[in-house]
C-alpha cells in the first residue's frame, strides 16, 4: 500500500505549501492561506482527487499550524481511502496521462487526427495515430507522461 508523500508546490501565485500524493496520484494539498487576516487560521488543506472522486467527496479545512493541517488532512484521507478502489486511482492516472500528452502535442504544434482531413496524424514520438487509436497509444506508449511532462511552471 503506497504511503502519503508531499512534494513542494512551486506556484509563485500561492503562499506556499505541498501537494500530497498517494503513490503517483495527487490526492490533496496542504498550504498557507494567502490574504487572510492574521487572527484567522493561516493553514488550509484539501483532500480528494478528480477524476476519481464524485462531487461532494472532496473535503477541506483550515488550521492554525502545519501540524494541525496535516492531521486534519490525514483524518479526511483515511475516511476517503476506505471508499476508493484501484479503479478510482487508475481513472485519475489515465486522465493525467491524456492531458499531459495532449498538452505536449499542442506545445509541439502537432495536429490531432481530428484536425486532419485524413483522420491520421503523427504523435511526437513518431508513431502514426488515428482517432480510434489515440487512447490505446497514449496508455501504451506514454504511460506516466504526466509525472514528467508539464507545461505549467
Amino acid at each position: 500500500m503506497p504511503q502519503l508523500t508531499r512534494r513542494p508546490d512551486g506556484d509563485p501565485h500561492r503562499a506556499g505549501g505541498w501537494f500530497v500524493y498517494y503513490g503517483d496520484v495527487r490526492v490533496g494539498h496542504i498550504g498557507k492561506r494567502a490574504g487572510v487576516p492574521t487572527h484567522a487560521p493561516q493553514w488550509v488543506w484539501n483532500c480528494g482527487f478528480y477524476p476519481g472522486c464524485d462531487p461532494g467527496q472532496s473535503t477541506n479545512g483550515t488550521a492554525e499550524s502545519f501540524e494541525q493541517a496535516r492531521a486534519g488532512f490525514e483524518e479526511a484521507w483515511r475516511k476517503l481511502l476506505a471508499t476508493r478502489t484501484e479503479a478510482h486511482f487508475e481513472t485519475w492516472r489515465q486522465s493525467r496521462d491524456w492531458h499531459a500528452w495532449k498538452d505536449r502535442m499542442n506545445d509541439e504544434r502537432l495536429p490531432m487526427p481530428t484536425q486532419r482531413e485524413s483522420g491520421r496524424a503523427r504523435c511526437f514520438c513518431g508513431e502514426e495515430i488515428t482517432s480510434s487509436s489515440i487512447e490505446r497509444h497514449v496508455q501504451a506508449a506514454h504511460r506516466g507522461l504526466g509525472d514528467s511532462y508539464s507545461t505549467r511552471s
